[in-house]
């Protein structure tokens, strides 16, 4: 029986450890390159719209709007207040925004107030549109790096997206969980950049011209509706392209429930986005469409604690080809976290945050029945509750 039984399950763990490590290994090589640009014959005129979808941000809202105008260059934002039983739209409106409300207890994800966003913008004469979240700060060279970028021929944009936290140089765990984050949504990005291919959108900071929402409608109705409408168009061909020197820095709750229930959003809502893409992907990976092989491995991928778990259940089973593919795993992951760590302003004190792995893995594993909560359709866009940032 265990003759059977113990290779068959080696062969298991290994298979469900393989999308996180590869895709890890190709944006580790990718890294040592440049980005590439779109090339366009001419620059064509873009006319930049930002859009924010904003649900009870009454604490927030006026901070991101006076960031967007700070950075200025002739943009208009829209604030979608959708649902909101607080004072976002007074507070948007008298920081300076155009504010479009949504009262519509049918409409509840963040994709139908973005679709909503983007009919006001287009109507009002942009050309393309530049989505924000309503917690986030911008650098002040964002929409001038956007415009740029989509002038060149790009027909989509993400910039680099960080966590911004109050205690950052004080708590272990803080302070790895944003250098996950940045792993995921800067490290993952320009290594897919650097290769050629589509970076990926990460729902904060990304760019999209109104020629693709016509060629490619933002029908993403899922709580990762950015993981969503990216295989949407990975599928019709729409590369996405890397602005590297700009960034967007969204505001995170302090570990607890509070950023479990976030967490537990984003890893259900990809799962939900593998489970219903895979075969749309395939059938573009038949087509011609190489670029769609990383992105299946991306939205099958593990978090990466879950991913460290599964190769330390490894040492259980006495197969020898299975402990030298842990191995081999293992220096991925370390190559990706060390570089994860060189991205950012605080190399050291990042890499000796990694004392805490064992703690933060440990909640991961605690949250697990919430993510598959949240891979179930009837899982909704909320609010995540968190204190307003101090002035």
């Amino acid at each position: 029986m265990d003759r059977v039984f113990i290779p068959g399950l080696a062969i298991v763990m290994a298979l469900f450890a393989t999308p996180l490590f590869f895709d890890l290994a190709l944006c580790i090589a990718g890294n040592l390159f440049r980005a590439r640009r779109p090339k366009a014959a001419e620059l064509r005129p873009i006319h930049l719209a930002v859009v924010v979808a904003a649900h009870d941000e009454e604490a927030m809202i006026a901070r991101t709007v006076e960031s967007l105008l700070a950075a200025g260059c002739g943009a208009e934002v829209f604030v979608v207040a959708h649902n909101c039983s607080d004072g976002t739209a007074q507070a948007a409106a008298h920081a300076g925004a155009r504010v479009v409300e949504l009262n519509n207890r049918k409409l509840r994800g963040k994709g139908a107030a973005l679709r909503h966003g983007f009919a006001a913008a287009l109507a009002a004469g942009a050309n393309a549109v530049l989505v924000v979240d309503a917690d986030s700060v911008v650098s002040a060279n964002l929409i001038e790096a956007t415009r740029a970028i989509l002038e060149q021929g790009a027909e989509a944009a993400q910039c680099r997206y960080e966590l911004q936290w109050t205690a950052l140089g004080i708590q272990p765990l803080e302070r790895l969980r944003a250098l996950a984050f940045r792993g995921m949504n800067v490290l993952r990005a320009r290594g897919r950049a650097g290769l050629g291919l589509s970076t990926g959108l990460f729902g904060n900071g990304f760019a999209v011209t109104a020629a693709t929402l016509k060629r490619v409608p933002f029908s993403a109705s899922s709580i990762a509706e950015d993981v969503e409408y990216h295989t949407k168009l990975v599928e019709a061909g729409v590369p996405v392209y890397w602005i590297e020197d700009a960034f967007v820095h969204g505001h995170s709750p302090a570990l607890g429930r509070a950023q479990a229930t976030q967490e537990a959003r984003w890893e259900g809502g990809r799962l939900r986005v593998a489970s219903r893409a895979t075969k749309h992907l395939l059938g573009a990976l038949l087509h011609g469409r190489w670029q769609a092989i990383e992105t299946l491995a991306d939205v099958w991928s593990l978090p990466l604690s879950r991913g460290i778990v599964t190769l330390l259940l490894t040492v259980f089973l006495a197969v020898h080809w299975l402990h030298v593919y842990a191995l081999v795993c293992a220096a991925i992951a370390t190559l990706y976290v060390v570089q994860a760590a060189l991205l950012g302003d605080e190399t050291m004190r990042d890499l000796a945050a990694l004392g805490a792995a064992p703690l933060y893995i440990f909640w991961k594993a605690l949250i697990t029945p919430m993510v598959l909560r949240q891979s179930r359709s009837r899982a909704e866009w909320a609010r995540t509750k968190r204190e307003a940032p101090q002035p």
